[in-house]
């Protein structure tokens, strides 16, 4: 059997296969490593603005943390023999918007505390516009300055990035983001590379502490409040501002981590008669970095006054489900007595807009109801006549009871064509309340709806037998219904705002602005931007009654639009609601709408009319059951839209999307950061709204390139990134 080797000689032969490829790279990192930094911010560092800036902070001071980069070479021969060089070029994102604009080379160092953005793409890293990274009230001598060191031992150099602050090597500092480092190694011809990306982030913690001895009191509907603030001592952190900081809430035990309800921080616990005494919380904090800190504090919750001894209270919500309380309810009582004589009186308002079951009446049994007749367009849109159009037509039957209520208008039990006039009447303003109905109806809250509310029965008061007010449990609850709101967007604060949608993206509608001149009678049209399928739309126009009068309204392309779907009900007020039992497709450049106005005075168009949604919000409903806000742009007939290139960044071509009043030929040119041109094209006269297609032959290398769209004798531009 042969013998093992030496630990002597198989060092040698290592070291032998090792010099045999020399000059050999032996740290090179395999990934991308990240830098957790623990010691905190200096603002005299990487704080120059515009070309420094923090997308998570939104300052130009970014946090920096000590880095350590380093190489270690296996150089060919010993001592001078076979001369080695090493170089490094750092890339830096300075603005964080993952593109390497500024560069460092150790080949062309720059000068104390500077160094120079914009410079990635030049050619051995030249140029750029300096920067300050370096801001500390020092001598230029001792500004930090960038420098690499080198020493060998044996066979091997280390080469390391370092700053030069008078004669002495320093670690860098760093800012915060992704770079990337390129090692250069040449000897004898041979040249080796280290090439890989590295990211700066501050890992330390937030700094908090809770205040001890704090606490709550009941208040008069037996509930607590403990807000965040009152229970927190203090919270600081080494890199986001105070307010920039996520603070939550809990109870003690009741989970772990950063503590989040529905997605959103906790900034306040609430207790109710069963916490009295001492309870325990955590208060939380969260950077923007994503490191959290929690601290643990006791309470107590107080019941000083009784409160926990009180009455019931009477409270009415909404019937689709949630804890928010309906305000401005008047809660009645009724009972008779024994002379058979009816009595009704109403109830005191209470405590957030409930009321409290404190004086009984003298009879032996009684009953309370609930009822509220004001602010009728609450929640109503003509989304809700979409909706219940489908309804009637099997398009989207309701799944729930309570929509049925609020369907039927005029109350009769059934839903039908019927209430969908009546509803609309009271959107364009010819009704200012239902005629047959009330705003709001109620329901005993402890009584379930079949899924057709309209086979069933749920009654709309609580019946009682009187007893010490202490027997009756509490909260005494009715659940509401918005009539004709089948969506559940009412609002249940006491306000008289109109409805407004959960919303997607706006969408515009143009009209060509012009000068009306006095005795004219003149045609406006009002058309469509972009291709879509619309299920119906409601605006309500405010225009100057002196100026003009609208003789009349109309629409080419939009079935059953006639004089039912609009309004004036006041001077200067148009108000128009339309609606589709199934989608209608609409083309770009349609005319949705032509407004026949009789002008009375000399003026523009775009200065006596314009959307009035302080009643009525402008918006469209598009197939799928989409919400979109409608905005008005007026334009002049010469004038030219360029909207933003897509995709951008881009790894490609790009598509540029142009609209002109009138069929224009078009010119685009691409531009490098030097000004010059990578690419040039005419297109024709084409229609008025087209897409111009830049290939990606128009962007030879990956950079930073501008756009140049012209018509006629003016031009619009931007910026596109090529990945």
């Amino acid at each position: 059997m042969q013998k093992p080797l030496h630990p002597l000689a198989l060092a040698l032969v290592v070291a032998g296969n090792l010099s045999a490829q020399c000059p050999a790279i032996l740290n090179c990192p395999p990934g991308n490593p990240v830098i957790c930094d623990l010691s905190g911010n200096d603002v005299a560092l990487w704080n120059d603005a515009p070309y420094t800036w923090s997308q998570l902070l939104s300052t130009s001071d970014l946090y920096e943390g000590t880095v350590d980069l380093n190489l270690k070479v296996l150089k060919c021969g010993l001592g001078n023999a076979g001369s080695i060089n090493i170089s490094y070029a750092l890339l830096f994102d300075l603005d964080n918007d993952d593109t390497y604009e500024s560069a460092v080379s150790s080949n062309v160092l720059p000068p104390p505390g500077l160094v120079f953005a914009n410079n990635a793409q030049n050619q051995n890293y030249s140029g750029g516009d300096p920067v300050e990274f370096d801001r500390r009230p020092v001598p230029d001598s001792l500004k930090f300055r960038f420098a690499i060191e080198l020493h060998s031992v044996g066979d091997t150099v280390f080469a390391y990035v370092r700053w030069l602050t008078g004669n002495l090597y320093v670690q860098p500092r760093l800012p915060e983001g992704r770079h990337r480092i390129i090692w250069r190694v040449e000897q004898g011809g041979v040249v080796k590379y280290c090439d890989h990306t590295f990211r700066v982030k501050d890992c330390l913690e937030p700094t908090i502490s809770c205040k001890s001895g704090t606490g709550a009191g009941m208040n008069t509907n037996g509930t607590a409040t403990l807000p965040l603030l009152d229970a927190l001592e203090y919270v600081v952190d080494n890199s986001t501002p105070f307010n920039q900081l996520q603070l939550s809430m809990r109870k003690t035990g009741n989970g772990s981590g950063f503590p989040l309800q529905n997605g959103s921080p906790v900034a306040q616990l609430n207790y109710d008669c069963d916490d009295l005494g001492a309870q325990s919380i955590e208060i939380w904090a969260k950077d923007k970095l994503g490191n959290v800190k929690s601290c643990t504090t006791a309470i107590s919750i107080d019941d000083d006054n009784g409160y926990c001894l009180l009455a019931p209270q009477i409270c009415a919500r909404k019937y689709w489900g949630d804890s928010s309380t309906i305000e401005g309810v008047k809660f009645s009582m009724v009972w008779v007595d024994t002379a058979e004589q009816l009595h009704t009186i109403s109830l005191p308002p209470g405590p957030d807009a409930c009321t409290l079951l404190d004086t009984l009446p003298p009879a032996p049994s009684f009953s309370l109801f609930a009822e509220k007749d004001t602010f009728p367009l609450n929640g109503v849109s003509t989304f809700d006549l979409v909706l219940i159009s489908s309804h009637i037509l099997d398009i989207a039957p309701f799944d729930a009871p309570w929509k049925w209520i609020a369907a039927d208008i005029n109350r009769s039990g059934t839903i039908t064509t019927f209430d969908v006039l009546e509803l609309r009447k009271l959107i364009l303003g010819i009704y200012n309340k239902f005629p047959a109905n009330t705003s709001w109806r109620f329901f005993a809250a402890n009584c379930n709806f079949p899924p057709n509310p309209f086979t069933g029965y749920c009654a709309a008061e609580h019946s009682f037998i009187t007893m010490p007010v202490w027997n009756y449990p509490g909260p005494i609850l009715f659940n509401g219904v918005k009539t004709g709101d089948v969506n559940g967007t009412a609002f249940t604060s006491n306000l008289s705002a109109c409805a407004v949608e959960a919303r997607g993206p706006a969408m515009t509608i143009d009209m060509a602005d012009r000068i009306l001149e006095a005795g004219t009678v003149v045609e406006a049209p009002i058309q469509i931007q972009a291709d879509a399928s619309w299920l119906g739309f409601q605006a309500g126009f405010r225009f100057d009654p002196s100026a003009v009068t609208v003789d009349g309204l109309s629409s080419a392309i939009l079935p059953d639009f006639d004089d039912q779907a609009f309004a004036q009900p006041e001077p200067g007020l148009l108000n128009i609601s339309w609606f589709a039992g199934r989608p209608i497709h609409l083309s770009e450049g349609d005319n949705l709408l032509t407004l026949r106005l009789r002008v009375a005075q000399r003026c523009t168009l775009s200065q006596v009319l314009d959307f009035y949604p302080e009643r009525l919000q402008p918006e469209a409903y598009l197939a799928g059951g989409t919400v979109h806000p409608l905005v008005i742009q007026y334009y002049t007939p010469d004038k030219t839209i360029v909207g933003a290139p897509q995709p951008n960044p881009t790894k490609g071509g790009v598509s540029i999307p142009v609209r002109t009043a009138q069929p224009a030929p078009l010119h685009v040119e691409i531009c490098d950061l030097q000004g010059r041109v990578a690419y040039a094209g005419d297109f024709p006269s084409g229609p008025v709204s087209q897409t111009l297609d830049v290939p990606a032959s128009a962007f030879p290398d990956p950079g930073v390139y501008f756009w140049r769209v012209f018509s006629g004798y003016s031009f619009q531009s931007g910026k596109i990134i090529r990945l």
